[in-house]
C-alpha cells in the first residue's frame, strides 16, 4: 500500500509497504528492519518478533525514542516479556501493532514530530509472493 502523507523535511517517512517490504525515503527493504526519523538499520532484528530480545530492544534504545513502535506483522503478536522489560527501564511507551498500521503510526507520529523508532516485521516471509503499490 502506498502512504501519502506530509513529512518534515529531513526526516524519513516510509512510502509504501507491502507483504514482503517497506519503502523507506525512496529505499526498499526487504527483511525486518529498524526505522527512525533519520536512519533504517538492516540485520539487527531476530526473524520473527516472538524472538525478540533484550539485545535487540537496546538497539532501538539507542536512539533515544520518545514512543517504540512494533510491526507484528500480519498478526499481533508481542515481543517477549523480557525485551519488553527493557522498553519499561526506559520509560519508553511502546505500541504493538500489524505492520501496516505500524508503518501508518509512524509515519503520523513523524509528521508531528515526535522521536519514533519502529521495528518492522515482514507481513510475509520474503520468499513468498506479493506485489507492493
Amino acid at each position: 500500500m502506498k502512504i501519502e502523507t506530509d513529512i518534515n523535511q529531513g526526516r524519513h517517512k516510509i512510502d509504501a509497504y507491502c507483504a514482503t517490504s517497506v519503502t523507506v525515503a525512496g529505499m526498499v527493504y526487504r527483511s525486518n528492519v529498524i526505522i527512525t526519523t533519520a536512519t533504517v538499520v538492516e540485520n539487527r532484528l531476530p526473524r520473527s518478533i516472538s524472538d525478540m530480545q533484550p539485545l535487540h530492544v537496546r538497539t532501538m534504545l539507542e536512539y533515544n525514542p520518545e514512543i517504540a513502535l512494533f510491526g507484528a506483522g500480519k498478526t499481533l503478536i508481542a515481543p517477549p516479556d523480557e525485551a519488553c522489560q527493557a522498553l519499561y527501564d526506559h520509560r519508553t511507551g511502546f505500541e504493538i501493532m500489524d505492520t501496516g498500521a505500524a508503518c501508518r503510526a509512524f509515519n503520523f507520529l513523524c509528521g508531528e514530530g515526535r522521536l519514533v523508532v519502529a521495528a518492522m516485521f515482514m507481513i510475509d516471509a520474503p520468499d513468498s509472493s506479493g506485489e507492493c503499490l
